[in-house]
């Protein structure tokens, strides 16, 4: 995780902290919930930077799944105020490769007979604008929830590639603010159990990018729930003679409470 997502994710929390005694005494109205959770993700796709020589995360790159933190942090306001959708993912995957020609990745030639090392990153943090479908919930004696809006996707994204017995190094760093619509289902058959699935996606220019989440959600004690599912990635960007074409999915598990 990096410094920078590690000071987003902490200013999360301390919003959390500072909003649920707010909303106890003075909007009662407002319905907040904040979850930690873990996602095993599984990377693969590839990439290439100055060149057509496209490097496959997982062949080339050799990444393998990792475990991430992440935190999100959703306040539901009344009527006619738009609600808010926050979370923080980091994501960082490094690898010892080999590939089967001499490549170039930005300005420098990697030499076929040397290992390489490499590093991504990929944090991102959404801040998301949306509104409920008027009449859904009232309809299905709040059963069943639609949500709409806009999600601002701020990504942060490093490639390094490097042979340090050979002194060749390159990066490239990019941070890309990408606007996204949001679309939320919650279905609550009964009172401590829901499923949940939210979709962010845009397709325009040089960016396709969509990420899926489907939830399982418990109420266990009180405000604590506990949830499970599957988050799934979708990346195809071209930016700055940049080219990742890249999925990231796997399962996740969180905790959280809900006021």
């Amino acid at each position: 995780m990096g410094v920078k997502a590690v000071k987003m994710f902490l200013c999360l929390l301390a919003v959390l902290a500072v909003l649920l005694p707010f909303r106890a005494v003075a909007l009662p109205l407002m319905d907040i919930e904040g979850a930690i959770g873990g996602w095993r993700v599984s990377p693969s796709g590839d990439m290439a930077y100055k060149s057509d020589d496209y490097l496959d995360l997982e062949d080339d790159f050799s990444f393998d799944e990792e475990d991430e933190i992440y935190g999100r942090l959703k306040i539901n306001t009344p009527a006619l105020v738009p609600n808010l959708y926050l979370m923080v993912t980091p994501q960082e995957y490094k690898g010892t490769g080999t590939y089967s020609k001499t490549f170039r990745f930005g300005e420098i030639d990697f030499d076929v007979s040397e290992e390489f090392n490499s590093r991504l990153t990929m944090d991102h943090y959404d801040i998301g604008v949306f509104y409920n479908i008027p009449l859904i919930r009232g309809a299905t004696l709040n059963r069943l929830n639609l949500e709409a809006g806009v999600n601002a996707r701020i990504i942060e994204a490093e490639a390094v590639v490097e042979q340090k017995d050979l002194d060749r190094y390159e990066k490239k760093s990019e941070t890309l603010p990408v606007p996204m619509i949001y679309l939320g289902l919650g279905l609550h058959p009964v009172e401590r159990f829901a499923l949940e699935a939210e979709v962010r996606g845009i397709s325009y220019s040089d960016y396709e990018i969509l990420s899926m989440i489907g939830r399982v959600k418990v109420r266990a004690v009180g405000p604590v729930f506990v949830s499970g599912g599957y988050r799934h990635d979708i990346y195809d960007i071209e930016e700055d003679d940049l080219i990742i074409d890249v999925d990231f999915s796997g399962p996740f598990l969180e905790t959280g409470v809900n006021f």
